[in-house]
């Protein structure tokens, strides 16, 4: 058979293509990275049923309920947390996963009474939510069960659960005279004294002033409303995520390592290696192989875990100690990468949905991304920005609020940040705040 001659034109052409190839251990590690050592062990448990080769290391591991206790036990079941209460709610309300994830956030702050703590600024330090985002989905929280959960004052936790009649005699007294209503309980001389003046100032007020029957009717009322609406509920401090760093201060500064060792709590069956050199097998071979890439990728999770984490506390120590976000040092995940020698998506599925759980006077958890802030303008971060104009803006005065292009001066006078007008107006729209004129009308009219 003759072959036609090739010309110059058509000469051949060698074309090299490369494929993105996942080794067995480094697809095991890609699937382990975002998860929390709890899932991790819920899929080693899964995979020791379907492969002989890996079993529970016994040496190693404390004894759990299951194997001290027979398979009939049923422990008794205890009254679930104000949090867990809260978290089925929110799982069912119509809104954005952000203002999810928020909410339940927000839940960690909660008292034992139900009461909300502390203030929007401390609840932003160290999340990934700026004060206003947490302070624009409190009436979500205060939409929920039990009624009143979420206030921050007694006078509001009243107030929400009388929502539904807002023009009553009730709300009014909860509303302007609650000191006085508190000298009004009981049947003694004085209480009925204290109700006579009550009635009086309410006789300034309105036109048809209650008479006294109605006034302690209402009082009644409101001593039937709950001031502790977390009462009822079990309470722990406990959060309700699920740290796997966690980082104690010391002499040397801050000493961060695994919440669970969970890779010490498997190994290799000795007995199933001993069966394979008697019987080879492919497809026994084939399971030893996966164990054994399963407990490698295991070991690189919990190493890569540890380095990502020493690293961001290490550069974010000022910040842990100070719980101030104005200390936090802009750490833009693509910097971790480069610092520690790993790839961009691996230190994304490190730091998300991954929580450190700081030791000291009182523990606390942060999520892990939020020591990794992306960097804004003049070497701060954007949360940064947000927080130090709330800062000039609670220093202004009522009668001349600045201005945006006083706020961009303000900024590089005090702070050293420059910033442009525009880029103010960004942020200070980021942050929930309204505008100089929109500020001065509202203030001069609470005023």
């Amino acid at each position: 058979m003759n072959l036609p001659a090739l010309s110059a034109d058509s000469a051949l052409e060698t074309h090299l293509e490369t494929q993105a190839v996942l080794y067995p251990t480094l697809r095991q590690l890609v699937q382990l990275l975002p998860w929390n050592h709890l899932r991790v062990r819920e899929y080693l448990q899964e995979q020791a049923q379907q492969n002989p080769f890996l079993r529970k290391n016994l040496a190693n591991r404390e004894a759990l309920l299951e194997d001290i206790l027979p398979s009939w036990y049923e422990p008794i079941t205890r009254e679930p947390s104000l949090q867990e209460h809260l978290r089925g709610q929110i799982s069912a309300l119509n809104i954005t996963s952000r203002q999810r994830e928020a909410l339940i956030y927000l839940t960690t702050w909660l008292l034992p009474s139900g009461y909300l703590e502390e203030s929007p600024l401390l609840w932003a330090a160290g999340s990934s939510w700026s004060a206003s985002q947490l302070e624009a989905v409190v009436p979500l929280l205060q939409n929920l069960d039990p009624p009143g959960v979420g206030a921050r004052s007694l006078q509001e936790c009243l107030l929400i659960q009388l929502r539904d009649r807002p023009h009553s005699l009730t709300t009014l007294l909860v509303r302007d005279y609650l000191e006085d209503v508190a000298k009004c309980v009981g049947n003694s001389n004085e209480v009925k004294y204290n109700q006579q003046l009550l009635r009086e100032k309410l006789q300034q007020r309105l036109l048809e002033p209650p008479t006294l029957s109605a006034l302690a009717a209402a009082i009644g009322e409101i001593q039937t409303l709950e001031p502790r609406p977390g009462r009822n509920f079990s309470y722990s401090s406990t959060s309700i995520v699920t740290p796997d760093l966690q980082a104690k201060p010391d002499a040397n500064g801050w000493q961060i390592s695994l919440v669970s060792q969970v890779s010490q709590e498997y190994c290799l069956d000795e007995e199933a290696l001993a069966t394979l050199n008697i019987q080879k097998n492919s497809w026994l071979e084939s399971l030893l192989q996966q164990a054994q890439n399963l407990l490698t990728a295991l070991d690189q999770w919990q190493e890569n875990l540890l380095k990502v984490g020493q690293f961001l506390v290490e550069r974010q120590q000022a910040f842990l100690a100070s719980q101030d976000n104005l200390d936090l040092v802009p750490t833009p995940q693509q910097l971790v990468a480069q610092s520690l020698g790993l790839s961009d998506a691996t230190i994304s599925r490190i730091v998300r949905e991954r929580y450190l759980l700081i030791g000291g006077q009182q523990n606390r958890i942060l999520p892990l991304r939020s020591l990794c802030p992306p960097v804004g303008v003049g070497g701060r971060t954007p949360t940064q920005i947000q927080q130090l104009i709330m800062q000039l803006i609670q220093e202004e005065t009522t009668a001349k609020p600045y201005s945006d292009e006083q706020l961009s001066q303000l900024l590089k006078l005090r702070f050293g940040v420059e910033i442009a007008r525009r880029t103010v107006v960004k942020y200070r729209k980021l942050a929930g705040i309204d505008s100089s004129h929109t500020r001065k009308f509202s203030k001069s009219r609470n005023s």
